[in-house]
Formats: C-alpha cells, structure tokens, sequence
C-alpha cells in the first residue's frame, strides 16, 4: 500500500425482530466503517436499534484507533438513548 493511499470499506447489516405471533416490531442496523492506510487503520461501528416505525431509539458508536502493526491505541464508546 502506497503511503498517500487510504482504503476505505463499509459493510451493514440490518435483521428485523419479530414478536412472538411474526409481527415486525423493530429493527437493528449494525454500520461497520474501516478506513486503512500505511499508518494504521479506524475502525467505526454504530449500531442502531429501530422501532417498529423505523425510528432509532438507541445509537452504539464505538470508534476505534490501531497504528500500523495493528496494536490498539484508542477507543471510545458512545451509547445514546433517544426519546
């Protein structure tokens, strides 16, 4: 990898939860984005919960920071509750 390159990717995820009778009552989307250069690697996941009417009632960022042989330097986690 070239010093001036940065590789970014992104994956989500979304699974629907079902009530006991099969009645969607809400949903999760998990957001994983990692960006990589020869420096080191940022690694942010959101996960977000959703009601049945699509909208976010609890948001989980974890941002994470690894220098370039892959060793942890920081993280932070952020958990908020939205009315």
């Amino acid at each position: 990898m070239s010093e001036n390159t940065v590789e970014i990717g992104e994956d989500v995820d979304v699974e629907v939860v079902f009530d006991e009778d099969g009645m969607p009552i809400g949903a999760i989307v998990d957001d994983l984005i990692v960006a990589t250069s020869a420096d080191g690697t940022v690694v942010d996941e959101t996960i977000d919960v959703l009601d049945a009417d699509g909208n976010v009632v609890l948001e989980d960022e974890i941002v994470s920071v690894y220098d370039a042989d892959g060793q942890l330097i920081e993280s932070e986690e952020t958990i908020t509750a939205i009315d």
